[in-house]
């Protein structure tokens, strides 16, 4: 059982009054070998703003929560949609913004926006949060908010029993660590590479169950035996090779 004491003034500085917020840290282990900052130090909200209904026939860029995968942070069946399909207020995100489900945050929706997407606007149930460039780098930021470090704090932190949700001010007060930035670009590399090898991975699983049909109907209409031809890696798009390509026959 947690026991703690605490004074009014602290519960005055909380945004709900759960026993959890008042337990200490040490209710959680956090082990590191860098030093812990609050993320306020490093990122803050981007607060703009849109009612899509204002330009009824301008196709947006929406993400929803549906749209983020959970742990992986990749967006899912992305559609752009009519000012007049979107029902509420959004809140704008540009280019290497990270977006933060704020909705259940036990469902760990972390995207960091890049690739082809330059500006788009959200639901208001996702953190629109801006890193700050000169203290940490994005790939390595959106893995420490999709970790560990912080995914134990939102589920002990969020509020609400049907709708469950995680305020900015809690999340912001949640200490990570924070290695220099050299030691940061490490983890960059390490994460563009492998984040590009798993999603080579699964765009080879997807299609695999059609490929084994069409061996079948190949081998049935030549009468040749069928063989199977295995690929689980290949060259992936980070220009150079990390995982050669395997085959078997």
């Amino acid at each position: 059982m947690w026991t703690q004491k605490t004074s009014f003034t602290a519960l005055c500085e909380r945004s709900c009054w759960k026993v959890e917020f008042f337990c200490g840290e040490s209710a959680i282990e956090t082990s590191t070998q860098f030093p812990l900052i609050e993320l306020k130090e490093i990122l803050s909200e981007r607060s703009e703003f849109i009612t899509p209904q204002d330009y009824p026939e301008k196709y947006f860029q929406y993400i929803g929560l549906e749209n983020i995968q959970s742990q992986t942070g990749d967006l899912i069946d992305l559609k752009e949609k009519s000012g007049k399909e979107i029902r509420s207020r959004s809140k704008i995100f540009h280019s290497g913004d990270i977006l933060y489900g704020r909705l259940r945050p036990y469902l760990n929706k972390v995207y960091l926006v890049e690739d082809k997407i330059l500006e788009g606007i959200c639901s208001t149930e996702i953190f629109v949060l801006i890193a700050k460039a000169d203290k940490v780098l994005p790939h390595y930021l959106r893995a420490i908010l999709a970790s560990s470090y912080v995914y134990q704090y939102a589920c002990r932190w969020q509020t609400g029993a049907a709708l469950p949700r995680l305020q900015l001010s809690d999340l912001l007060s949640i200490k990570v660590p924070l290695p220099p930035l050299e030691v940061q670009a490490e983890f960059e590399e390490f994460l563009i590479e492998e984040n590009a090898y798993r999603r080579n991975l699964v765009e080879e699983i997807s299609g695999l169950s059609q490929r084994t049909l069409d061996v079948v109907v190949h081998s049935l209409e030549s009468g040749e035996k069928p063989t199977s031809s295995r690929r689980f890696a290949s060259t992936v798009s980070t220009g150079k090779e990390v995982h050669q390509t395997i085959e078997s026959a």
